[in-house]
């Protein structure tokens, strides 16, 4: 049988609701579209064994991976915090030895305290156990600390191999390219098919990203099999589940040449300016600086962090704090410099709590917690990362008791 749409449906039919399909394609002559959705559909995850790879060696590594399932049918619930845009969508099944990283995006709501109740709930033989984790959320998102830039970035990662897997499988959406060519555009992800953002030299403007998503859109449709489909299989699925910014999405050489992050910001060189991709040319007005000037030395005075920015050269755009400056030849002018402010004793932080150990709990169905009067930033955390491995590592010490 070849007809693909036939035998997903058969399989459907046949296969109960706790089935799990971890399809293998061995060589190039495989279906990608046909093996991806197999997997999509039944929460498990595609092995590709190219030509010059072994296959007892991949079969034996996926076994070991698999064999001890701890829980399965995962869910999470974060009290009053609305979470959402979180990846690995829908959250797959833990296994003995590994771990699950969650990224996704959260709102705070207005009223919200300093902690948060979080449940990690799952199947466990057939019943079901919740683990409660006492954590907490910052009020900012984690592009605002050194030590978390890297989540933003690699959220998006994971987002647009989602994004482009769901392109590929069920055909092209305008709301999921466009989100593709933003994504790409603002956190500097290039990709063999993200590659607009070094082609275009319009592509800091909305006119720009249209016309890109519009080109993405009237590119003919590659075949579903091949040494192609299946290298770009392998690369999505690289992004889906990328565990740090690098993940997945290895810029290409002839981008490194005119990319460039700078903590949780992206620069392109265009006509020799290195551009913060947040700045829109149609829209925003830039505060010209002299490169060299006395302003420009009150400001990385003022704003030791924005130094890193300015080190990129001597022509430079950049936003920061909802003001655009580019730094110029000569003179420029004179912006007001409003130092950083410092918390007085006594004011609170919004360092995250040190986490505790989950707890168990008996499974209940209480209501799910009322989010209407979430506030309206949004920010970005992979606060979860730590309570599914914790969760995984205290079930197992218990089965293993």
């Amino acid at each position: 049988m070849t007809e693909i749409e036939q035998i997903l449906a058969n399989v459907e039919s046949s296969a109960p609701d706790n089935v799990r399909l971890f399809p293998f394609g061995v060589g190039d002559d495989v279906n990608t579209t046909l093996l991806d959705t197999l997997a999509e559909q039944h929460r498990g995850g595609t092995s590709y064994v190219r030509p010059h790879e072994r296959i007892d060696e991949e079969v034996s590594g996926f076994y070991a991976k698999i064999k001890t399932p701890v829980l399965a049918d995962l869910e999470l619930d974060f009290g009053d915090v609305l979470v959402e845009d979180t990846y690995p969508y829908p959250l797959p099944d833990l296994f003995a030895g590994t771990q699950l990283i969650l990224t996704g995006r959260y709102r705070l709501p207005s009223s919200h305290s300093q902690g948060t109740r979080i449940t990690l709930s799952g199947q466990v033989n057939g019943q079901r156990q919740e683990f409660v984790y006492e954590g907490a959320f910052r009020a900012a998102g984690g592009d605002a600390n050194a030590s978390t830039r890297f989540i933003p970035r690699l959220w998006a990662t994971r987002k647009i191999g989602h994004l482009l897997t769901q392109i590929r499988l069920h055909g092209e959406r305008r709301e999921w390219v466009d989100a593709v060519v933003d994504l790409s555009v603002r956190y500097g992800i290039i990709t063999p098919y993200t590659s607009f953002l070094i082609e275009e030299d319009d592509i800091l403007t909305e006119s720009g990203r249209d016309e890109a998503a519009e080109e993405y859109m009237a590119a003919p449709t590659e075949a579903p099999s091949g040494a192609p489909a299946a290298e770009k299989a392998e690369a999505e699925g690289g992004m889906r589940h990328a565990e740090s910014v690098d993940g997945g999405a290895t810029m290409p050489p002839e981008a490194a040449h005119v990319v460039r992050h700078v903590g949780a910001k992206t620069f392109v060189l265009q006509d020799g300016v290195w551009t913060d991709t947040a700045f829109d040319p149609s829209r925003m007005d830039a505060v010209q600086v002299g490169f060299g000037s006395g302003a420009y030395f009150d400001l990385l005075a003022a704003w030791p962090a924005w130094g890193a920015y300015l080190a990129l050269g001597e022509r430079v755009v950049f936003v920061a704090d909802g003001t655009a400056y580019e730094v110029v030849e000569g003179e420029g002018e004179s912006p007001e410099v409003v130092p950083i402010p410092t918390p007085e004793p006594g004011q609170p932080t919004v360092d995250p709590i040190t986490p505790a150990r989950p707890t168990p709990q008996p499974a209940s169905n209480g209501d799910t917690p009322d989010t209407t009067d979430a506030g309206t930033d949004i920010c970005i955390g992979a606060v979860v990362m730590v309570i599914i491995v914790l969760a995984a590592s205290a079930l197992w010490q218990r089965m293993l008791g």
